[in-house]
């Protein structure tokens, strides 16, 4: 038998540099360790492995650079290193190898196999690692729906089980945003992997709910990789790298969303400081001029419009955590600012647009465009339509700019009735289309609950049925989309317990409408929150009226206070609209400007 292992080229957006260094060492004869620096996404990070066999291997060769070695018993360096181990096995016979991986040393990576596997039953390996999976997904119990439903549902909550990743030692060594390398306090934990720009919609405000005892130990991260990262507020950190990918700074939302809630173990003087700092200060990727224009002229900055409406929402974000630290004049201008958004809709369009320096609208334009120019875009991963709701902390302010609850309702329509056309260069991830809304990518997630903000709420739970049954599959690519580290299944898990979070930072959720039955969430501490669908046929979808724990319940929303003390939501369906439930603007979800 010949078993090959590779520390190789082999990557995201392989080429002949994508490797900057990589090193294997053969230890005795059943032990390799090495690890590599990559030069792509996140240029520069490194990782370090330790692999261990059950037994002695008879052979080994090792390739380096396309030459082949005989075994060595030193540090092999190279571009590319492959390794061809051969062993003389009976019929039958089963080989084990353990593997540790680790950010800091191949040394730490050997630490990390010896203390977390240290013995050689696969079978009691993989029944612990089934009880924890089980443990995990048992937060949520769901009653009724379909087989299908069921499955849909279970796959998308372990999808949001798998980022972001534990990157520390046993000892506690990681490797910081800096480069060099630190060590935790004991019990503290370091991650990797936060799609932030993504993720923040919904992954992180389920994990508030189901996980709320892991999300000071990632927020504390989001915080420590600020004050070490050169570049710093997290954007999109992956492996003590920081990729820049996508616009806005939003480990800020995830910050204060877990402030707001009233998490405790979180240090809000130290989460202010780092998120103050970049609010005011930053000069990178825009904010000089989103700070000096109140919007990023598209004539000076790629990316304009998306960018712009980021840095809105996380002035909200920093506005409350400004007000949590006690800086309450910080917090009202930071509230000011967040509504900037004003700046970029255009009334006779009824669009979001790119603005040049001089105040004037680019041209030429078009609604399903990317932007006004060959140079760049001015949306990202988006367009106009659905960048024009990109204003998740003030749906009613964008209402009343649009000239009332009445036109928002009728922009929406628009969007959902709109040609899917998209023009050449449009970016693949605008994908799932429904008119111009884009399930597959992350601005179009909070559209539809908009309606809430309407005098048509049940627009919203027509759509929302519709979506969680053709944009979701139980099969191999059952996504619209790019996953994108569990923030598609999460507006899954969140969409079918039947309700979300338009706006996390606000601490709110809005109601939508329950997939199943029953759904019993455990909150903590003991305490459950039931969601109880009252139907006639399993297609009821539209929401009739609410009750909590025994009582009428008339508004279209609820506080993350109402979640954590447990309770019984009681939502009597129907096969056809009730109009008046939440038609009145006085039981509309808050908003900034409300």
């Amino acid at each position: 038998m010949v078993t090959s292992l590779w520390t190789s080229p082999h990557g995201y957006n392989d080429g002949p540099d994508v490797v900057l260094w990589s090193d294997l060492t053969v230890i005795g004869g059943d032990t390799l360790v090495g690890g590599k620096s990559t030069a792509r996404w996140a240029n520069g990070r490194e990782i370090y492995f330790a692999m261990k066999f059950s037994r002695p291997f008879h052979s080994i060769d090792v390739h380096v650079d396309g030459q082949v070695m005989q075994r060595s018993s030193g540090r092999i360096r190279g571009k590319s290193i492959k390794a061809v181990l051969h062993y003389k096995t009976e019929e039958g016979e089963t080989l084990l190898v353990k593997t540790g991986i680790s950010g800091v040393s191949s040394q730490g990576a050997m630490q990390n196999v010896d203390k977390e596997v240290p013995h050689w039953d696969f079978d009691q390996i993989r029944q612990q690692a089934a009880h924890l999976w089980e443990q995990n997904l048992s937060c949520i119990r769901v009653e009724g729906g379909t087989q299908r439903q069921k499955q849909i549902f279970y796959t998308a909550l372990y999808h949001c089980f798998l980022a972001p990743t534990l990157f520390d030692d046993v000892d506690g060594s990681y490797r910081g945003m800096d480069g060099a390398n630190h060590k935790l306090a004991p019990g503290a934990h370091n991650f990797s992997t936060y799609s932030l720009w993504d993720t923040y919609r919904a992954l992180h405000p389920l994990m508030t709910i189901v996980q709320s005892e892991r999300v000071p130990e990632v927020v504390n991260c989001l915080i420590r990789m600020a004050k070490e990262s050169p570049v710093g507020m997290p954007i999109w950190p992956l492996q003590a790298k920081e990729t820049k990918c996508m616009t806005g700074y939003h480990s800020a939302p995830v910050i204060a969303e877990a402030i707001v809630k009233g998490l405790s173990g979180i240090n809000i003087q130290d989460a202010y400081a780092v998120m103050i700092k970049e609010a005011m200060d930053s000069d990178v990727r825009g904010l000089p001029l989103y700070r000096q224009y109140r919007y990023i002229p598209c004539d000076l900055y790629a990316q304009s419009v998306s960018t712009a409406l980021d840095y809105c929402y996380d002035d909200w974000a920093v506005a409350c955590v400004a007000k949590a630290a006690g800086a309450h004049d910080v917090a009202k201008t930071l509230r000011a600012r967040s509504l900037s958004y004003r700046a970029l809709y255009e009334s006779e369009t009824g669009f979001m647009r790119p603005k040049l320096a001089s105040g004037e609208w680019a041209l030429p334009f078009a609604a399903n465009e990317m932007g006004h120019s060959k140079q760049w875009r001015d949306y990202a991963e988006s367009n106009p339509w659905q960048a024009t709701f990109a204003v998740q902390h003030d749906p009613k302010g964008l209402a009343d700019l649009m000239g009332g609850r009445d036109k928002l309702e009728a922009k929406l329509d628009g969007i959902f009735n709109a040609n899917s056309e998209l023009p050449p260069d449009a970016p693949v991830d605008i994908a799932g289309l429904i008119g111009q809304y884009a399930h597959g990518n992350e601005p179009s997630h909070h559209i539809a609950y908009l309606y809430l903000y309407t005098s048509a709420p049940h627009k919203a739970q027509a759509l929302l049925y519709d979506l969680m049954e053709t944009m979701y599959k139980n099969e191999p690519d059952g996504l619209a989309g790019n996953e994108d580290c569990g923030q598609m299944s999460a507006w899954y898990v969140m969409s079918a317990m039947g309700f979300y979070a338009v706006d996390p930072v606000s601490g709110n959720y809005v109601f939508g409408t329950p997939l199943f039955d029953r759904v019993t969430i455990n909150v903590g501490h003991g305490k459950k929150l039931v969601i109880e669908a009252q139907r006639s046929v399993p297609v009821d979808k539209f929401i009739q009226s609410v009750g909590w724990n025994g009582q009428s319940y008339d508004k279209l929303w609820f506080t993350h206070e109402n979640l954590k003390a447990g309770g019984h939501f009681t939502l009597r369906m129907g096969s056809i609209p009730n109009t008046s439930f939440g038609a009145n603007p006085e039981l509309a979800p808050p908003s900034v400007s409300t």
